[in-house]
């Protein structure tokens, strides 16, 4: 495994973090600042100036906080945010139907989007021209079969209810 390189500033900010002591380095930089260490006089300066530092921690009495402290910390704690008012259990048949069809927000956006493909429908329609070809076109009403089986399929096509009497059987 590769040792990482570290440099003096490192080192002075891995002190000032977890402390003189190497159990409390990070384990992936930990290797690399031991031979820092043995490297360089300056690192050992930076170690054993950590080190009277953590001594002077530890001489430090660590008192239990006092009941006022208590107090004035409970006190000054975030608060839960006031719950809003749960909705009204009775609504309106119409709402109920349209949370249930569309339960993702505010149904505008579908609506909306539906009324504009039925316009659009319907504007297309108006303006094209879908008109049966007549007898005149002569192209057209050649590829028309006027036939008894050509009135047949038209009948069917246009779902007439009285069929002719070949297909009732």
């Amino acid at each position: 495994m590769m040792q990482k390189e570290i440099t003096l500033e490192r080192l002075a900010g891995i002190l000032d973090a977890y402390g003189a002591s190497p159990s409390r380095w990070p384990a992936d930089e930990r290797a690399a600042v031991e031979g820092l260490l043995a490297a360089s006089a300056e690192a050992r300066a930076l170690l054993a100036a950590a080190s009277r530092f953590d001594t002077l921690l530890d001489m430090a009495p660590a008192e239990a906080p006092s009941e006022a402290l208590v107090a004035r910390l409970m006190a000054a704690r975030p608060r839960a945010l006031p719950q809003a008012p749960a909705p009204a259990p009775a609504r309106g048949f119409l709402r109920s139907l349209v949370d249930a069809v569309w339960p993702y927000g505010s149904p505008a956006l579908p609506a909306g989007t539906l009324a504009a493909s039925i316009m659009l429908g319907i504007m297309l329609g108006s303006v094209t021209d879908i008109s049966l070809p007549t007898t005149s076109n002569t192209a057209v009403a050649a590829t028309l079969d006027t036939t008894a089986a050509g009135d047949e399929f038209i009948s069917l096509a246009l779902a007439d209810t009285v069929w002719p009497e070949d297909w009732m059987q």
